[in-house]
Protein backbone atom coordinates (compact mmCIF):
# COMPACT_ATOMS: atom_id res chain seq x y z
CA UNK A 1 0.00 0.00 0.00
CA UNK A 2 2.71 2.17 0.69
CA UNK A 3 4.81 1.90 -2.33
CA UNK A 4 1.36 2.30 -4.22
CA UNK A 5 0.85 5.78 -2.79
CA UNK A 6 4.58 6.25 -3.30
CA UNK A 7 3.68 5.98 -7.39
CA UNK A 8 1.04 8.21 -7.11
CA UNK A 9 2.58 10.95 -5.31
CA UNK A 10 5.54 11.01 -8.34
CA UNK A 11 3.29 10.65 -10.82
CA UNK A 12 1.45 14.29 -9.87
CA UNK A 13 4.77 15.45 -9.37
CA UNK A 14 5.40 15.23 -12.83
CA UNK A 15 1.99 15.98 -14.12
CA UNK A 16 2.19 19.02 -12.64
CA UNK A 17 5.97 19.59 -13.94
CA UNK A 18 4.79 18.86 -17.44
CA UNK A 19 2.33 21.24 -17.17
CA UNK A 20 4.17 24.37 -16.05
CA UNK A 21 7.03 23.84 -18.91
CA UNK A 22 4.87 23.28 -21.73
CA UNK A 23 4.00 26.98 -22.20
CA UNK A 24 7.31 27.96 -22.20
CA UNK A 25 8.38 25.22 -25.15
CA UNK A 26 5.70 26.51 -27.43
CA UNK A 27 7.12 28.31 -30.66
CA UNK A 28 5.46 30.97 -32.48
CA UNK A 29 6.07 29.57 -36.41
CA UNK A 30 3.85 32.68 -37.98
CA UNK A 31 5.20 34.52 -40.71
CA UNK A 32 4.48 37.92 -39.22
CA UNK A 33 5.35 37.17 -35.92
CA UNK A 34 8.65 39.49 -36.54
CA UNK A 35 8.46 42.22 -38.68
CA UNK A 36 11.53 43.30 -39.90
CA UNK A 37 11.05 46.83 -40.50
CA UNK A 38 8.67 49.97 -38.83
CA UNK A 39 8.50 53.44 -39.79
CA UNK A 40 9.84 56.14 -37.25
CA UNK A 41 7.88 58.62 -36.32
CA UNK A 42 10.09 61.43 -34.52
CA UNK A 43 7.17 63.01 -33.19
CA UNK A 44 5.66 59.81 -31.10
CA UNK A 45 7.58 59.70 -27.70
CA UNK A 46 6.64 56.82 -25.80
CA UNK A 47 4.30 57.75 -22.74
CA UNK A 48 6.24 58.28 -19.57
CA UNK A 49 3.74 55.19 -17.96
CA UNK A 50 4.23 52.79 -20.51
CA UNK A 51 5.30 49.86 -18.53
CA UNK A 52 7.84 48.65 -21.67
CA UNK A 53 9.64 51.91 -22.62
CA UNK A 54 13.28 51.63 -22.49
CA UNK A 55 14.80 53.24 -19.12
CA UNK A 56 18.60 53.86 -20.66
CA UNK A 57 20.92 53.68 -23.69
CA UNK A 58 24.68 53.46 -23.56
CA UNK A 59 26.46 54.65 -26.00
CA UNK A 60 30.04 54.82 -26.89
CA UNK A 61 31.81 57.25 -29.23
CA UNK A 62 35.26 58.85 -29.91
CA UNK A 63 34.99 62.82 -30.13
CA UNK A 64 37.18 66.02 -29.29
CA UNK A 65 36.11 67.38 -25.75
CA UNK A 66 34.18 69.83 -28.18
CA UNK A 67 32.37 67.51 -30.03
CA UNK A 68 31.31 65.42 -26.84
CA UNK A 69 30.17 68.28 -25.61
CA UNK A 70 27.68 69.38 -28.23
CA UNK A 71 26.53 65.66 -28.75
CA UNK A 72 25.81 65.45 -25.10
CA UNK A 73 23.74 68.70 -25.25
CA UNK A 74 21.91 67.27 -28.09
CA UNK A 75 21.26 63.85 -26.77
CA UNK A 76 19.94 65.82 -23.20
CA UNK A 77 17.20 67.50 -25.76
CA UNK A 78 16.54 63.71 -26.94
CA UNK A 79 16.37 62.80 -23.03
CA UNK A 80 14.04 65.14 -22.02
CA UNK A 81 11.43 64.93 -24.97
CA UNK A 82 11.64 60.82 -25.15
CA UNK A 83 11.82 60.12 -21.15
CA UNK A 84 15.18 57.60 -22.17
CA UNK A 85 18.22 58.22 -20.55
CA UNK A 86 21.48 58.04 -22.50
CA UNK A 87 24.85 57.62 -20.72
CA UNK A 88 27.41 58.46 -23.51
CA UNK A 89 31.44 57.82 -22.65
CA UNK A 90 33.75 59.22 -24.71
CA UNK A 91 37.20 57.60 -26.04
CA UNK A 92 40.65 58.96 -26.90
CA UNK A 93 41.57 58.87 -30.95
CA UNK A 94 44.74 56.56 -30.24
CA UNK A 95 42.62 54.05 -27.82
CA UNK A 96 39.71 54.18 -30.01
CA UNK A 97 40.10 50.99 -32.50
CA UNK A 98 41.13 48.68 -29.21
CA UNK A 99 38.26 49.78 -27.02
CA UNK A 100 35.82 49.19 -30.69
CA UNK A 101 37.15 45.84 -31.20
CA UNK A 102 36.76 45.16 -26.75
CA UNK A 103 33.34 46.66 -27.21
CA UNK A 104 31.92 44.39 -30.74
CA UNK A 105 33.81 40.82 -28.96
CA UNK A 106 32.39 41.08 -25.18
CA UNK A 107 29.62 39.73 -23.69
CA UNK A 108 28.60 43.11 -22.80
CA UNK A 109 28.49 46.07 -24.98
CA UNK A 110 27.67 49.71 -25.58
CA UNK A 111 23.48 49.40 -27.40
CA UNK A 112 25.32 52.09 -29.84
CA UNK A 113 29.36 52.90 -31.09
CA UNK A 114 31.22 54.72 -33.28
CA UNK A 115 33.59 53.92 -36.06
CA UNK A 116 35.07 55.26 -39.43
CA UNK A 117 32.43 54.78 -42.20
CA UNK A 118 34.71 52.79 -44.50
CA UNK A 119 34.77 50.30 -41.34
CA UNK A 120 31.49 49.29 -41.25
CA UNK A 121 30.94 46.65 -44.12
CA UNK A 122 34.21 44.46 -42.51
CA UNK A 123 32.19 44.55 -39.66
CA UNK A 124 28.97 43.88 -40.58
CA UNK A 125 30.33 40.59 -42.70
CA UNK A 126 32.01 39.20 -39.69
CA UNK A 127 29.07 39.08 -37.46
CA UNK A 128 30.19 42.48 -35.12
CA UNK A 129 26.83 44.48 -35.76
CA UNK A 130 22.68 44.59 -36.24
CA UNK A 131 21.17 46.09 -38.84
CA UNK A 132 19.49 49.03 -38.42
CA UNK A 133 17.01 49.31 -41.24
CA UNK A 134 15.51 45.84 -40.01
CA UNK A 135 14.64 48.21 -36.70
CA UNK A 136 12.96 50.90 -38.37
CA UNK A 137 13.68 53.06 -41.12
CA UNK A 138 14.34 56.98 -41.40
CA UNK A 139 12.47 58.23 -44.10
CA UNK A 140 13.73 61.63 -46.07
CA UNK A 141 17.34 61.25 -44.34
CA UNK A 142 19.55 59.87 -47.07
CA UNK A 143 23.09 60.29 -46.79
CA UNK A 144 25.47 61.25 -49.46
CA UNK A 145 25.57 59.05 -52.43
CA UNK A 146 28.86 58.38 -52.14
CA UNK A 147 28.61 57.19 -48.34
CA UNK A 148 26.31 54.38 -49.27
CA UNK A 149 28.42 51.88 -50.40
CA UNK A 150 29.98 52.32 -47.27
CA UNK A 151 26.55 51.24 -45.15
CA UNK A 152 24.98 49.00 -47.27
CA UNK A 153 25.63 45.15 -47.83
CA UNK A 154 23.33 42.30 -48.05
CA UNK A 155 20.75 44.66 -48.70
CA UNK A 156 21.09 45.78 -45.31
CA UNK A 157 21.80 49.36 -43.25
CA UNK A 158 24.18 48.80 -40.98
CA UNK A 159 25.23 51.77 -40.05
CA UNK A 160 23.89 55.88 -39.78
CA UNK A 161 26.67 58.69 -40.42
CA UNK A 162 26.74 61.64 -38.35
CA UNK A 163 29.49 63.56 -40.28
CA UNK A 164 32.07 64.08 -43.08
CA UNK A 165 35.79 65.41 -43.04
CA UNK A 166 37.08 65.42 -46.56
CA UNK A 167 41.05 65.54 -47.48
CA UNK A 168 42.20 68.93 -48.77
CA UNK A 169 45.74 69.88 -50.29
CA UNK A 170 47.42 72.97 -48.36
CA UNK A 171 49.85 74.83 -49.77
CA UNK A 172 52.13 78.16 -49.70
CA UNK A 173 50.85 79.91 -52.68
CA UNK A 174 54.01 82.78 -52.10
CA UNK A 175 56.51 79.88 -51.56
CA UNK A 176 55.04 78.24 -55.17
CA UNK A 177 55.48 81.38 -56.64
CA UNK A 178 58.94 81.43 -55.39
CA UNK A 179 60.12 78.46 -56.82
CA UNK A 180 58.30 79.09 -60.08
CA UNK A 181 55.50 76.87 -59.85
CA UNK A 182 51.81 78.13 -60.87
CA UNK A 183 49.74 76.40 -58.94
CA UNK A 184 48.86 73.20 -57.00
CA UNK A 185 50.03 69.91 -59.02
CA UNK A 186 46.84 68.44 -61.21
CA UNK A 187 48.77 65.77 -62.90
CA UNK A 188 51.55 63.10 -62.69
CA UNK A 189 53.82 65.78 -64.78
CA UNK A 190 52.74 68.24 -62.39
CA UNK A 191 54.02 66.89 -59.38
CA UNK A 192 57.15 65.26 -61.13
CA UNK A 193 57.72 69.08 -61.94
CA UNK A 194 57.43 70.28 -58.21
CA UNK A 195 59.61 67.65 -56.93
CA UNK A 196 62.08 68.66 -59.60
CA UNK A 197 62.25 72.18 -58.67
CA UNK A 198 62.32 70.73 -55.11
CA UNK A 199 65.42 68.53 -55.62
CA UNK A 200 67.39 71.49 -57.32
CA UNK A 201 66.42 74.06 -54.63
CA UNK A 202 69.47 75.03 -52.25
CA UNK A 203 69.44 75.60 -49.11
CA UNK A 204 67.81 73.53 -45.80
CA UNK A 205 65.69 70.28 -47.04
CA UNK A 206 62.76 70.34 -48.21
CA UNK A 207 59.88 67.91 -48.06
CA UNK A 208 57.46 67.47 -50.88
CA UNK A 209 54.28 66.63 -49.32
CA UNK A 210 53.42 65.88 -45.82
CA UNK A 211 50.53 62.98 -45.10
CA UNK A 212 49.73 61.36 -41.92
CA UNK A 213 49.93 57.33 -41.99
CA UNK A 214 47.52 55.88 -39.80
CA UNK A 215 44.89 56.28 -42.32
CA UNK A 216 44.90 56.56 -45.98
CA UNK A 217 42.69 59.29 -46.52
CA UNK A 218 45.75 61.34 -47.32
CA UNK A 219 47.34 59.21 -50.06
CA UNK A 220 44.09 59.37 -51.33
CA UNK A 221 43.72 62.70 -51.67
CA UNK A 222 47.36 62.86 -53.68
CA UNK A 223 46.40 60.09 -56.20
CA UNK A 224 42.95 61.71 -57.07
CA UNK A 225 45.13 64.71 -57.73
CA UNK A 226 46.74 63.01 -60.73
CA UNK A 227 43.66 61.29 -61.22
CA UNK A 228 43.93 58.00 -59.71
CA UNK A 229 42.11 56.36 -56.99
CA UNK A 230 43.09 54.19 -53.94
CA UNK A 231 41.03 50.95 -55.45
CA UNK A 232 41.96 51.24 -58.88
CA UNK A 233 45.48 50.52 -59.00
CA UNK A 234 48.09 52.83 -61.32
CA UNK A 235 51.61 51.32 -62.16
CA UNK A 236 52.67 54.30 -63.11
CA UNK A 237 51.10 56.64 -59.37
CA UNK A 238 52.88 53.39 -57.43
CA UNK A 239 56.33 53.88 -58.82
CA UNK A 240 56.40 57.45 -58.83
CA UNK A 241 55.22 56.71 -54.76
CA UNK A 242 58.67 55.13 -54.40
CA UNK A 243 60.43 56.97 -56.26
CA UNK A 244 59.04 60.41 -53.96
CA UNK A 245 59.19 58.79 -51.10
CA UNK A 246 62.26 60.31 -49.80
CA UNK A 247 60.88 63.04 -49.88
CA UNK A 248 57.53 62.64 -47.75
CA UNK A 249 57.05 63.93 -44.39
CA UNK A 250 55.06 61.12 -42.71
CA UNK A 251 53.57 61.08 -39.52
CA UNK A 252 51.55 59.33 -37.48
CA UNK A 253 49.58 61.44 -35.53
CA UNK A 254 48.33 65.48 -35.67
CA UNK A 255 51.31 67.44 -35.80
CA UNK A 256 50.84 71.18 -35.89
CA UNK A 257 54.26 71.58 -36.60
CA UNK A 258 53.18 71.08 -40.65
CA UNK A 259 51.47 74.34 -40.30
CA UNK A 260 54.91 76.34 -39.83
CA UNK A 261 56.82 74.34 -42.33
CA UNK A 262 54.36 74.94 -44.98
CA UNK A 263 54.68 78.64 -44.02
CA UNK A 264 58.58 78.27 -43.80
CA UNK A 265 58.53 76.53 -47.21
CA UNK A 266 60.05 73.39 -45.69
CA UNK A 267 57.31 71.08 -46.86
CA UNK A 268 55.29 72.15 -50.06
CA UNK A 269 51.99 70.05 -49.49
CA UNK A 270 50.49 68.75 -47.28
CA UNK A 271 47.20 66.48 -47.65
CA UNK A 272 45.14 67.42 -44.28
CA UNK A 273 41.69 66.61 -43.28
CA UNK A 274 39.31 69.69 -44.11
CA UNK A 275 38.97 69.80 -39.83
CA UNK A 276 42.20 70.63 -39.67
CA UNK A 277 42.10 73.15 -42.08
CA UNK A 278 39.67 74.86 -40.19
CA UNK A 279 41.58 75.04 -36.73
CA UNK A 280 44.84 76.01 -38.11
CA UNK A 281 44.68 77.72 -41.67
CA UNK A 282 45.49 81.35 -42.37
CA UNK A 283 45.32 83.90 -44.96
CA UNK A 284 49.16 82.77 -46.24
CA UNK A 285 47.80 79.31 -47.10
CA UNK A 286 45.37 78.01 -49.80
CA UNK A 287 43.20 74.60 -49.06
CA UNK A 288 42.04 72.90 -52.24
CA UNK A 289 40.37 69.72 -52.73
CA UNK A 290 42.11 67.09 -54.39
CA UNK A 291 40.00 66.82 -57.73
CA UNK A 292 38.25 69.32 -59.93
CA UNK A 293 34.72 69.83 -61.24
CA UNK A 294 36.30 69.09 -64.80
CA UNK A 295 38.10 65.38 -63.60
CA UNK A 296 35.23 63.60 -63.96
CA UNK A 297 36.27 61.83 -60.60
CA UNK A 298 34.44 60.62 -57.50
CA UNK A 299 35.67 62.77 -54.25
CA UNK A 300 37.30 59.64 -52.49
CA UNK A 301 39.21 61.10 -49.63
CA UNK A 302 36.85 61.41 -47.32
CA UNK A 303 36.40 60.59 -43.91
CA UNK A 304 33.41 59.87 -42.45
CA UNK A 305 32.17 58.77 -39.20
CA UNK A 306 29.05 56.79 -38.42
CA UNK A 307 27.34 54.91 -35.76
CA UNK A 308 26.37 51.16 -35.42
CA UNK A 309 24.62 49.36 -33.16
CA UNK A 310 26.64 46.26 -31.69
CA UNK A 311 25.55 42.75 -32.28
CA UNK A 312 25.14 42.76 -28.09
CA UNK A 313 23.21 45.90 -28.17
CA UNK A 314 20.44 45.47 -25.50
CA UNK A 315 17.64 47.55 -26.91
CA UNK A 316 18.48 48.60 -30.79
CA UNK A 317 14.64 49.70 -31.23
CA UNK A 318 15.56 52.73 -28.61
CA UNK A 319 18.67 52.94 -30.36
CA UNK A 320 17.70 53.38 -33.36
CA UNK A 321 14.98 55.64 -32.23
CA UNK A 322 18.20 57.56 -30.79
CA UNK A 323 20.03 57.92 -33.90
CA UNK A 324 17.13 59.25 -35.72
CA UNK A 325 17.10 61.93 -33.49
CA UNK A 326 20.85 63.01 -33.29
CA UNK A 327 21.49 62.41 -37.35
CA UNK A 328 18.10 64.75 -38.44
CA UNK A 329 18.80 67.81 -40.68
CA UNK A 330 17.96 70.08 -37.80
CA UNK A 331 20.60 68.24 -35.45
CA UNK A 332 23.44 68.01 -37.93
CA UNK A 333 22.77 71.38 -38.72
CA UNK A 334 23.21 72.21 -35.17
CA UNK A 335 26.29 70.14 -35.31
CA UNK A 336 27.71 72.05 -38.49
CA UNK A 337 26.98 75.16 -36.36
CA UNK A 338 28.84 74.34 -33.18
CA UNK A 339 31.77 72.10 -34.08
CA UNK A 340 32.11 73.06 -37.84
CA UNK A 341 31.69 69.52 -39.00
CA UNK A 342 30.12 69.01 -42.44
CA UNK A 343 26.82 66.84 -42.35
CA UNK A 344 26.11 63.85 -43.78
CA UNK A 345 23.07 64.16 -45.44
CA UNK A 346 22.58 64.96 -49.28
CA UNK A 347 19.13 67.27 -48.56
CA UNK A 348 21.53 70.08 -46.51
CA UNK A 349 23.82 70.33 -49.55
CA UNK A 350 20.93 70.03 -52.34
CA UNK A 351 19.22 73.24 -50.03
CA UNK A 352 22.00 74.96 -49.61
CA UNK A 353 24.62 75.36 -46.28
CA UNK A 354 24.12 78.23 -44.16
CA UNK A 355 26.05 81.07 -45.19
CA UNK A 356 28.43 81.69 -42.71
CA UNK A 357 29.99 78.21 -43.75
CA UNK A 358 33.28 78.94 -45.93
CA UNK A 359 34.37 75.85 -47.73
CA UNK A 360 37.60 75.70 -49.91
CA UNK A 361 35.81 73.77 -52.46
CA UNK A 362 32.19 73.75 -53.94
CA UNK A 363 30.07 71.56 -52.67
CA UNK A 364 28.71 69.71 -55.92
CA UNK A 365 32.22 67.90 -55.45
CA UNK A 366 30.18 66.11 -52.42
CA UNK A 367 27.38 64.68 -55.33
CA UNK A 368 28.11 61.44 -56.84
CA UNK A 369 26.16 59.82 -59.97
CA UNK A 370 24.47 56.20 -57.90
CA UNK A 371 25.40 54.70 -61.45
CA UNK A 372 29.07 55.20 -59.99
CA UNK A 373 29.09 53.24 -57.25
CA UNK A 374 27.26 49.99 -58.99
CA UNK A 375 30.55 47.92 -58.34
CA UNK A 376 31.63 49.25 -56.01
CA UNK A 377 32.98 47.19 -52.53
CA UNK A 378 33.75 49.27 -49.53
CA UNK A 379 35.31 45.74 -47.47
CA UNK A 380 38.66 45.58 -46.85
CA UNK A 381 39.48 48.86 -45.56
CA UNK A 382 41.43 47.59 -42.28
CA UNK A 383 43.84 45.61 -45.03
CA UNK A 384 43.78 48.19 -47.57
CA UNK A 385 44.97 50.61 -45.05
CA UNK A 386 47.74 48.76 -43.69
CA UNK A 387 48.79 48.45 -47.27
CA UNK A 388 49.18 52.21 -47.90
CA UNK A 389 50.46 52.40 -44.62
CA UNK A 390 53.49 49.71 -46.08
CA UNK A 391 53.87 51.23 -49.24
CA UNK A 392 54.45 54.59 -47.98
CA UNK A 393 56.81 53.35 -45.03
CA UNK A 394 59.18 51.39 -47.48
CA UNK A 395 57.87 48.11 -46.41
CA UNK A 396 55.80 47.01 -49.49
CA UNK A 397 57.20 47.90 -53.13
CA UNK A 398 54.49 48.64 -55.90
CA UNK A 399 54.16 45.11 -57.17
CA UNK A 400 53.62 43.63 -53.61
CA UNK A 401 50.99 47.10 -52.82
CA UNK A 402 49.23 45.73 -55.77
CA UNK A 403 49.12 41.89 -54.41
CA UNK A 404 47.94 43.54 -51.20
CA UNK A 405 44.89 45.67 -52.82
CA UNK A 406 43.49 42.89 -55.01
CA UNK A 407 43.18 40.48 -52.03
CA UNK A 408 41.97 42.89 -49.75
CA UNK A 409 38.88 43.83 -52.64
CA UNK A 410 38.26 40.51 -53.56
Amino acid sequence: MLRRRNYWLLFAILLLSLTSLSPSMELDTREDAHPLKQQLNQSERPASGDKDRIQSLNIRVSLSNEEFNELQRISNNYSLSSGTQVNLSNVDSGEADGVLKQDLTIGSSPDIVMTDGRSITDLATQGYLLPVDIYQSVPGSAPLTTLIPQMQWNGYDWGVPLDIDPYVLVYSPQHFSELGIAGLPRSLEQWNALLKVIREHPGKRQYLLAMDTRNPYGYSAVLESMGGSLQSVNPALLEWTKYAGSHFYLTRNTNTEIWDKLQDGTIAVAALPLSEWQLHGNSSLAAEAPLTDSSGLRYEAIHSRFFALPAQSGNPEAAVQWLAYVTSSAAQLEWLKNTGRLPALDELYRSGLPESVKLPFDTALLFTDEADLEHESAGGWAELSAAVTQLLTGKLDPAGYTAAVAEALE
